[in-house]
């Protein structure tokens, strides 16, 4: 299997605080939104809670995890997208946080 290279991350941009990130990526749902997210388009809460089978509801609080580690931003339309340091190299669903990398294109129990 390839071992794509991760980013690095924005020497100008900040890492996102250890303790939040733990909290935001300790979620399997996280991830595959993660993964989601990596193709570069942004996605709407309505369609993240398809993906991870949960309600609208239920998409935003994990969201809103991801916003508060500094993971993910909100955009225009509440538009949900990968935040500027953390967005992996095109076609590839590998980010590196600076604390750790994850490489979202393995399949869970991989």
């Amino acid at each position: 299997m390839d071992n794509p290279t991760p980013t690095k991350p924005n020497p100008t941009t900040p890492l996102p605080p250890r303790d939040k990130l733990i909290t935001a990526i300790g979620c399997e749902k996280r991830w595959t939104i993660l993964a989601a997210l990596c193709d570069g388009e942004p996605l709407p809460a309505s369609d993240i809670a398809k993906l991870i089978g949960c309600t609208v509801s239920g998409a935003s609080k994990h969201m809103w995890a991801l916003c508060n580690a500094g993971v993910v931003v909100q955009g225009k339309g509440r538009l949900y997208r990968l935040a500027p340091g953390v967005q992996p190299n095109p076609g590839q669903r590998v980010v590196d946080f600076g604390h750790c990398v994850l490489r979202l294109d393995v399949q869970a129990g991989n």
